[in-house]
């Protein structure tokens, strides 16, 4: 009998529920809403079909074709960016939690040789060689998304393996050939740039004024780019930059006033007021009571 592998719809909620692995395979009619966001855990992002201008990874923006793969590792900032009236946009996301892929690397040191050399080299793109290869890199997604959603005994053992043979199969074929750059070159849309810049100089003041200027273009050019594929204002998608950041390095221990100063705010005082209005609570209280498994700003009301 041929299973049923059917996607789910996206669900916002950016927090993991297991404590292992966790796989999420989704195909949404129109484009929906992904907010700026980073997590404290492995997200590997297989692409399948969508209308993307471009898939947005730290600093590095990344046109993505069919069978492309998104190897994202703790605390790294990223989000979709959708063409204009978009419609159908189908993925895999993979989330692997950090006592996962440390329990397997004890087992062989090699288990995430793939995900070391994204990070090393600051891009987060596989290109598979062959649509054969990306075809079997999926096969063994469906495989874990066909366990997980059945009640077959040993269900858990088996999305367990199949996962291990995606990784290996992954860290088998990556090679500095198909870890694609994300830095563009002139002919690269003027959003990815603009964000490229903002993720490369948040830590320093950053102006509308300023920016336009660096690009030859006008603040209302800027402007209305960020409103209308982002959704939000060009001020906005810098704080909001600064204080996912700020969340992640709290909750990795850094000293608040150098937090402060990492983030753009080398008064200290100007950073706490920015950073209790964005979330909520003050950074010494998001430090102690926060559960460390979501960096994300609320959504504004």
């Amino acid at each position: 009998m041929k299973r049923s592998i059917r996607p789910m719809r996206f669900n916002p909620g950016q927090e993991m529920q297991s404590r292992e692995i966790e796989l999420r395979y989704c195909l949404d009619a129109d484009s929906p809403t992904v907010e700026f966001h980073a997590h404290p855990f492995y997200e590997l992002y297989l692409f399948c079909e969508g209308d993307l201008q471009s898939y947005v990874v730290g600093s590095r923006s990344y046109q993505l074709k069919r069978g492309d793969i998104l190897l994202i590792p703790p605390t790294v900032m990223h989000h979709p960016i959708f063409q204009q009236d978009a419609h159908q946009y189908k993925r895999y996301v993979l989330w692997l939690s950090d006592d996962f892929l440390k329990n397997i690397v004890a087992l062989d040191p090699d288990m995430d040789y793939a995900m070391r050399l994204c990070r090393e080299r600051e891009e987060y793109m596989v290109r598979c060689s062959t649509p054969a290869l990306a075809q079997t890199l999926e096969n063994y997604l469906q495989t874990i998304w066909f366990e997980m959603q059945g009640e077959a005994l040993c269900r858990t053992a088996c999305a367990h393996y199949a996962c291990i043979n995606f990784l290996v199969q992954l860290n088998r074929t990556i090679s500095d050939k198909n870890i694609v750059s994300g830095i563009h070159g002139h002919k690269s849309p003027l959003l990815d740039k603009l964000v490229t810049y903002i993720h490369e100089n948040y830590a320093s003041p950053i102006t509308l004024q300023g920016t336009a200027e660096h690009f030859f273009v006008s603040p209302s050019t800027v402007e209305h780019l960020f409103s209308q594929k982002l959704g939000k204002s060009f001020y906005r998608y810098v704080i909001e930059c600064r204080i996912i950041t700020a969340q992640s390095l709290i909750l990795s221990g850094v000293p608040l006033k150098t937090v402060s100063r990492s983030c753009g705010y080398p008064d200290y005082s100007n950073f706490y007021k920015a950073f209790t209005r964005e979330v909520g609570v003050s950074p010494s209280e998001f430090r102690t009571f926060a559960p460390p498994n979501h960096f994300q700003i609320p959504p504004l009301d």
